[in-house]
């Protein structure tokens, strides 16, 4: 089955699509899963955001679940109405709190804030070299994972790269293998998915074809992992699915046959189509 487990809609802050237009798309391009996965990033810091940018704000309601409710009941696609928990140490309760208020589908743990700051704003940079910001974002995600709260996939896990001012944006296996091996351990320790998101940003230039990098599904492979799943990351409908075959393909490539997602209230396998 062709799914993409990581989408967002106009119940997050940066997209204006509704659930039903992305999983139309989803489902006219051959899909036959959808998981939307709304913004919960409680922590971020609005207060220091750069002029233009973005105020991120909670948008999900019970509004969200009915239109989900709605896709589901034209039973053309499996829908799913899922959250993307941005991981911030100081917010945990809250998220918590929040993950607990709604009947989420799936939960992707991702980490966008290092050192209070949004690593896509200019002013996270300063003062950084590679290394230092690459192993920074490590640490808050190797942090993330010990959250006191349901998460169910690691979401775009070199994210860091994207927006990098460095000449050489992809993060790989071989530039911190003793951090990225404790990271993946973890993660199969905890039976949990690692996300190949197809949404790289600056790192396409280098041929990256999604986050994590390949390198690091090999190892992950080789450690014994073998729950992963495909997210776009769309925030638009024409980035829906996008790359989908590629990514799959250099997957199947490493030895991964199958697809970990969750639907009908449960942890499922599909065959990676």
């Amino acid at each position: 089955m062709k799914v993409d487990c990581h989408n967002h809609s106009l119940f997050s802050p940066d997209s204006s699509r509704s659930p039903e237009e992305g999983a139309r798309v989803a489902a006219e391009n051959g899909f036959g899963y959808i998981a939307f996965t709304e913004h919960m990033d409680l922590g971020f810091p609005n207060e220091a955001r750069p002029d233009g940018e973005l105020i991120f704000d909670y948008r999900v309601n019970r509004e969200y679940f009915e239109q989900i409710e709605g896709i589901n009941a034209e039973k053309k696609i499996v829908a799913v109405a899922g959250i993307e928990a941005g991981f911030t140490p100081s917010d945990v309760e809250e998220t918590a709190d929040k993950l607990a208020a709604f009947p989420f589908g799936y939960v992707i743990n991702s980490v966008h804030i290092c050192h209070g700051l949004d690593c896509y704003w200019k002013n996270y940079w300063k003062g950084y070299d590679r290394r230092g910001a690459y192993l920074e974002y490590l640490h808050c995600v190797r942090e993330s994972l010990d959250a006191p709260y349901r998460w169910d996939a690691v979401g775009h896990l070199g994210y860091i790269g994207r927006p990098s001012p460095f000449e050489r944006k992809t993060l790989v296996y071989s530039d911190f293998p003793n951090e990225i091996d404790d990271i993946l351990r973890t993660i199969i320790k905890k039976g949990k998915i690692l996300e190949a998101n197809s949404s790289v940003g600056g790192c396409a230039a280098e041929g990256t074809l999604c986050l994590p990098d390949i390198s690091i599904f090999e190892r992950y492979y080789e450690l014994g992992g073998r729950k992963i799943n495909f997210g776009s990351d769309s925030h638009r409908s024409d980035r829906t699915g996008y790359n989908y075959d590629a990514v799959s393909a250099a997957l199947k490539k490493v030895g991964f046959d199958r697809w970990t997602i969750f639907a009908y209230g449960k942890e499922i396998t599909e065959k990676i189509d």
